[in-house]
């Protein structure tokens, strides 16, 4: 069973490697879905992203002794890693990524106590750092079915790439064939993970619900003359609800903390919009709410307590 002491947001029975394992079968649609369109580059990015993410992680812990004692083999950092790497654009360089990957486990997973301590989501914080150090090489945005065999842009950046939207056709939107991040685009495959986990009764529907409602309300006042619907489909906003804010480890349990937390997350990705990379307008809100989370876990439990009516005895 996992330490529940070490992660302030998890308050479930199930043990760890239960939880990662219903989160890896969410992700593999997406994976499959990022091989189909992108080919090689795709398998060989998440495969990279992962095994290292992993090496990293096991390393960490032999160094500082925290490899436990053998009960289970930590596999979160396989969910970190197909996450990290369903972020990414197609055509992005190796050492891209794994400069993310040594971010994302070394500085905000490992530095913080490893897997349940991290109070940053390891896939959000690896993403930041890679959209921050290499802002050109976060736009290598290949067109689906496009050069299916080639890996040159494993090696070296492409040319940087604005993706039109403009013109996409509803089931192209639906089934995310367009320019976009790996794995992250189609909206459709994210809810069928979301199902899946509902069902597994490993994802809080708190954060995520109140972060789309927010974000498509937000999106829909401030740019009234574009298109929500197909901003919500395309930005990849579905993924990083259901495998970014239904984090049982960085976000807020309790149901006022968790649509607080989306609501801030959606306030700042409108906010970031006009000002920034799709890319770092998702990302950055969620890094952000992480690191307020477990003051909002605190004060809803606290205002909870205060609000709960003292019981009165009668006195005979």
């Amino acid at each position: 069973m996992m330490n529940k002491t070490l992660a302030p947001f998890i308050h479930t029975e199930k043990n760890a490697p239960y939880i990662y394992l219903t989160i890896i079968a969410a992700l593999v649609p997406a994976c499959c879905y990022s091989i189909f369109y992108y080919g090689i580059r795709a398998m060989v990015m998440i495969l990279i992203c992962t095994l290292s993410f992993m090496t990293c992680d096991v390393l960490c812990s032999k160094v500082s002794r925290r490899d436990g004692n053998g009960e289970y083999f930590d596999i979160s950092s396989v969910v970190s890693g197909l996450v990290f790497a369903m972020l990414l654009p197609p055509d992005t360089p190796v050492y891209m990524a794994l400069a993310g990957v040594l971010f994302g486990s070394v500085v905000t997973k490992q530095v913080f106590g490893g897997a349940g301590s991290n109070i940053i989501n390891p896939a959000a914080g690896a993403r930041l750092f890679v959209e921050m150090v290499f802002p050109s090489g976060m736009c290598g945005y290949a067109g689906p079915r496009e050069d299916w065999f080639g890996i040159s842009s494993l090696i070296s950046a492409s040319e940087p790439v604005t993706p039109d939207y403009s013109d996409l056709s509803l089931i192209e939107l639906v089934s995310g064939n367009f320019p976009g991040m790996l794995g992250a685009s189609c909206a459709v495959l994210a809810v069928l993970g979301a199902v899946f986990l509902l069902m597994r009764g490993n994802l809080r529907l708190y954060a995520p619900l109140s972060y789309i409602a927010s974000l498509a309300a937000l999106y829909y006042i401030m740019h009234p003359t574009e298109d929500m619907l197909a901003f919500m489909l395309y930005s990849g906003s579905f993924f990083v609800a259901v495998f970014m804010l239904g984090d049982m480890t960085t976000i807020p349990s309790r149901f006022a903390a968790g649509a607080f937390a989306g609501l801030v997350c959606a306030v700042l990705t409108v906010v970031l919009l006009p000002h920034v990379s799709l890319g770092m307008a998702l990302i950055a809100p969620v890094v952000t709410v992480n690191l307020m989370s477990f003051v909002m876990d605190f004060f809803s439990k606290t205002f909870s307590r205060r609000s709960k009516p003292s019981r009165e005895v009668d006195v005979l």
